[in-house]
């Protein structure tokens, strides 16, 4: 659905703030709390009693993460669930989001309904409220920000703090989001909290950029990063994907990004196949072994030694922003 019209009837700037602001509040209903704890006040009034907060802040743009071919529904719950993605990755639970929107006068009022639809039954599913934010008009580019607060786990699962000697594990299977997972896809929540409450694991992010990508931000320092190409775990999408890609489906699962997975490292010490045992009585989620942490050989930039039967070359990375 195109995000734009030209029924001038239908079209944000026909209404002007004060009535939109009015609008989306029914649209969110009840995760959208009344004031001062929610939108209708220049600052929300949060009562949060935890000793630390996580807190993160995702983007979508249009004709960039979605176009006219995607449900504005999903859209919205792309944007929140990419932000829950990130808590997920540090093993923390969701509380409160803020958004802002950035909407040319020629924004269609139907298509904004449904994105707040989907945010809104997105929110409901996740605990999270949405308790203020910002509207602007903008010349041409349709864009929103969500910015969500967490609150941690005792321990938060962060990224680098892994050693030589750990295993690299990764959730779920990889590539080929772009035929749907990557609006479809559920943030790791559950796992993300086990995760980080594990004795066991040492570090953690999640899969946004491509593994070959974001294994390297991983990597911990003075350290590299040895990959078994055989055991990285391939979905169905990235096999259908290579047909017209003519790239092998382990090329699609190494760069393709947006898998919204788990990767993580679990310390030299504790034995696989326990761990696993542990894993598989908590989550159907399954989890793979795909590589080990090892010491750097000579002082340079993290590097990814491929093992197996596809050697990937430099250039096939993951995504990286302005390149």
């Amino acid at each position: 659905m195109n995000p734009f019209t030209d029924q001038t009837t239908q079209q944000v700037h026909q209404i002007g703030e004060r009535e939109l602001i009015s609008r989306l509040s029914r649209w969110l209903g009840d995760v959208s709390p009344p004031p001062p704890r929610g939108i209708g006040d220049d600052a929300a009034e949060l009562g949060v009693s935890v000793e630390k907060l996580i807190a993160t802040k995702d983007a979508l743009v249009y004709s960039k993460h979605f176009d006219d071919d995607t449900d504005p529904a999903l859209v919205g719950a792309k944007l929140l669930k990419r932000n829950l993605s990130d808590l997920a990755a540090m093993g923390a639970a969701p509380l409160h989001a803020l958004l802002a929107c950035l909407l040319p006068p020629s924004t269609s009022l139907s298509w904004l309904r449904g994105f707040f639809s989907g945010l809104r039954s997105c929110a409901s599913e996740y605990g999270v409220q949405l308790v203020g934010g910002d509207i602007s008009s903008s010349i041409k580019d349709l864009a929103f920000t969500l910015t969500l607060l967490g609150e941690a786990p005792e321990t938060s699962l962060t990224r680098k703090t892994g050693h030589a000697g750990d295993t690299i594990w990764v959730t779920g299977d990889l590539g080929g989001s772009i035929l749907g997972k990557h609006l479809s896809f559920r943030p790791r929540l559950a796992e993300g909290k086990w995760l980080a409450n594990s004795p066991s694991v040492s570090s953690g992010m999640d899969l946004s950029d491509g593994l070959a990508t974001d294994l390297i931000h991983l990597c911990p320092e003075s350290c590299q990063v040895e990959l078994d190409t055989d055991a990285i775990p391939i979905s169905k999408d990235a096999q259908t994907l290579s047909q017209k890609s003519l790239k092998p489906p382990i090329w699609h699962a190494l760069t393709d990004g947006e898998d919204y997975e788990l990767l993580f490292t679990v310390r030299s010490e504790d034995n696989s196949p326990e761990f696993i045992q542990e894993w598989a009585a908590q989550f159907e989620t399954k989890a793979t072994c795909i590589g080990k942490v090892i010491t750097q050989r000579s002082a340079q930039e993290a590097t990814i030694h491929y093992h197996g039967s596809y050697a990937p070359t430099r250039e096939e990375n993951g995504y990286e922003h302005f390149r």
